[in-house]
């Protein structure tokens, strides 16, 4: 495990975080979890859309050869 799989890891871990301060920023107990779960859960899904890409596009290269 590299440096960069620590941190790619972290980055996701921090969806949950980001998560509950969303949440906490709705009066609403429901709209704070609607809310929150959608940013938390769109800031996790675009961090590995971004950094899987780079893994597969340097694992296809592999391949290839």
């Amino acid at each position: 495990m590299t440096m960069a799989d620590i941190l790619f890891g972290f980055l996701i871990a921090c969806g949950f975080f980001l998560s509950a301060a969303v949440a906490r920023m709705f009066r609403g107990r429901r709209s704070g979890i609607i809310f929150g779960g959608v940013v938390g859960l769109a800031f996790s899904v675009a961090a590995l859309v971004y950094g899987l890409n780079s893994v597969f596009d340097i694992a296809g290269a592999e391949v290839a050869n």
